[in-house]
């Protein structure tokens, strides 16, 4: 009888160690008890499918681009770019105010220079202020 009571002492342990928190957090919501634990998003959203501008799609021309991308998350919209990798110019959409949180981002660059090679990534940052960065990608402005 003891050995089983030790037994049982020790699966409880072991059981408690291992889903310990779970098992916690289950009872703390079941029963309405408080823990006050608040889950924060430490995840900064992915950037995807970024487009690059095109004369055959209309994105580019001689004096503007449109950058276009996704993320798998509700987040803001930016551009940083410029003739080199140090950038320079940031625009963001909306450009004033607040800024507005979509899966399917554009901004369009304007006054660019023709036939000029510009640097560019793309920023989005989500509600909780989690950024995520692309890395440095480049296009060439057509003629006039």
């Amino acid at each position: 009888m003891i050995l089983l009571i030790i037994l049982l002492l020790g699966l409880g342990g072991l059981i408690y160690w291992q889903f310990g928190d779970q098992l916690l957090s289950f009872f703390n919501s079941s029963t309405g008890g408080g823990g006050g634990s608040t889950v924060v998003d430490t995840t900064k959203p992915e950037i995807t499918s970024i487009v690059d501008p095109s004369v055959d799609d209309g994105t580019l021309g001689p004096k503007s681009a449109s950058i276009n991308w996704t993320t798998d998350e509700l987040a803001s919209s930016r551009v940083d770019y410029g003739t080199t990798s140090a950038y320079g110019t940031s625009k963001s959409e909306p450009e004033t105010g607040d800024p507005t949180y979509v899966v399917s981002h554009s901004v369009v660059l304007t006054d660019l220079q023709p036939e000029t090679t510009y640097h560019y990534r793309v920023k989005s940052k989500d509600a909780a202020g989690n950024e995520a960065v692309s890395d440095d990608k480049t296009f060439t402005t057509t003629a006039l």
